[in-house]
């Protein structure tokens, strides 16, 4: 595995720097000789000058991302690690799990990578080089957590530790979307207008019998080891109008949110599928919806962005515009930003009070969706260009910009601060972090404040419009 970093790089270079400056500096003892003269010494320096540009430009074209580009970005590179792959293999996607991070390649092998480092934990095959993998992510599976990749045509389970496989099963449900986890689910669309919950329950404790030196002697059951085994299945089943054709969204403690071209929004129960609520649009929607302090953003083909609160999904305000909306917004605590086509990035107040109409705050020509925001601004990635611009928040300036061609999958864990991944078709895999990290806001505990309960109450539909209210992390807090 080649790993490149900062500090490896300005070793590089020091030490070049110093071989230049050595080969420059003037004999101040001694008589000068033919080695000494000032041509000899002009060609020594123009040498090692060409050595040390060429070092760089190594340096340079080795990253996806320019240490000395995403600088201007408010960004640094964390790590950059190439995963190890067979010579005509090449990556098809990758997966963000929270902190999990995955990618795979087009013949069907899953990577777990390190958060932190970006070494590679381990490798996992499912079995087959024509079938689509959609995402992985991690489910509790007995006493302890499994990945589970999901495909067109089956499920894959690898020990979350090792990458060992547990189990690999047909699915009856085609997916139409990546899964997202809720609870100890993973849920996801089919073709079909369903949407379905998978979870992962650990079976039998197999018996591994371990061959003795003479022939069919084995050990007693006593010594035997063990392998452990899960088998996933469909837990729940509920219809939508129309296809779901995102990825639907887990609202902590709440439920799951599904659009469809039926013109469909819908919060299910996490725990057991039943829909608390529904809105009904005249025109698809096709693209992911987003929730930021209590209410829900989506945009549609209706030429509306919606602002739907979260307890029980009525219109808090609708903006309209000329064009229909195919792009998802981002959300934080005071602005929501969106692609609008024909008039670029447009920002949003999150509560423009009174005004039912929306209230946009500025509008930037920055190409791409918001993926992030940091203490600079917003970060937006282009897929038609591969360019990444930074917005400032104010007025919607754009403030840098820099073009990465070979970053072919780009995605963030988080709408404020988050971990930016970028992966390359030849396996280099990166990892970007803001330099400065916003500053978390707190608030303050009222002293009559009553001690929460313990129990789920996600289960007993009287009490989601309580729990709605405190749904999710606001997206203007951040940990460093």
């Amino acid at each position: 595995m080649q790993q490149f970093n900062h500090s490896c790089a300005a070793c590089l270079l020091f030490g070049t720097s110093s071989l230049l400056t050595a080969q420059t500096a003037p004999t101040t003892t001694g008589a000068p000789n033919a080695t000494s003269s000032p041509s000899a010494q002009s060609s020594k320096a123009d040498r090692a000058q060409s050595k040390l540009d060429a070092m760089k430009s190594d340096v340079q074209v080795s990253y996806l991302a320019n240490p000395s580009e995403i600088t201007a970005l408010g960004l640094r590179s964390q790590w950059q690690v190439t995963i190890p792959s067979g010579k005509t293999a090449s990556m098809a996607g990758m997966s963000l799990d929270g902190n999990e991070i995955f990618a795979w390649d087009r013949f069907g092998i899953v990577t777990r990578l390190k958060s932190e480092t970006g070494s590679v934990l381990w490798q996992g095959s499912t079995q087959s080089k024509l079938d689509k993998i959609f995402g992985v992510n991690i489910l509790e599976a007995g006493t302890t957590p499994a990945a589970l990749a999901l495909t067109d045509a089956e499920s894959v389970a690898f020990e979350d530790g090792s990458g060992a496989l547990l189990a690999q099963q047909s699915l009856r449900r085609v997916p139409a979307t990546a899964g997202a986890t809720s609870e100890n689910s993973v849920v996801f669309g089919d073709a079909e207008g369903r949407i379905i919950w998978l979870n992962l329950m650990e079976s039998n404790i197999a018996k591994v019998q371990t061959k003795r030196n003479a022939p069919g002697e084995y050990t007693s059951s006593s010594e035997r080891s063990t392998r452990r085994t899960v088998i996933c299945r469909e837990e729940y089943a509920a219809m939508s109008l129309g296809k779901v054709v995102t990825p639907p969204v887990s609202v902590s403690g709440v439920g799951v949110l599904t659009v469809s071209t039926g013109g469909e929004v819908c919060l299910f129960h996490a725990t057991n599928s039943k829909p608390i609520w529904k809105f009904k649009s005249n025109a698809p929607f096709v693209s992911k919806p987003v929730t930021c302090g209590g209410v829900v953003y989506v945009a549609g083909k209706d030429q509306y962005l919606h602002a739907l609160d979260l307890k029980t999904g009525l219109v808090m305000w609708n903006w309209f515009t000329q064009v229909p909306l195919l792009n998802s917004p981002l959300a934080t605590s005071d602005l929501v930003v969106l692609q609008v086509p024909e008039e670029g990035l447009v920002a949003f107040k999150a509560n423009p009070g009174e005004k039912v109409g929306g209230a946009v705050q500025w509008k930037s020509k920055a190409a791409g969706n918001a993926i992030t925001r940091t203490k600079d601004g917003f970060i937006v990635w282009d897929d038609a260009s591969r360019t990444m611009t930074l917005v400032e928040t104010k007025a919607g300036g754009i403030t840098a910009s820099a073009s990465f061609l070979n970053a072919v999958w780009v995605g963030a864990s988080s709408p404020v601060d988050g971990t930016i991944m970028l992966l390359s078709k030849d396996g280099r895999m990166q990892q970007l972090r803001p330099i400065e990290f916003m500053k978390a806001v707190t608030t303050p505990k009222a002293v009559d404040e009553k001690p929460k309960n313990n129990e789920n109450p996600a289960v007993d539909p009287d009490n989601v419009a309580d729990m709605a209210e405190n749904a999710g992390e606001n997206a203007g807090e951040s940990t460093p």
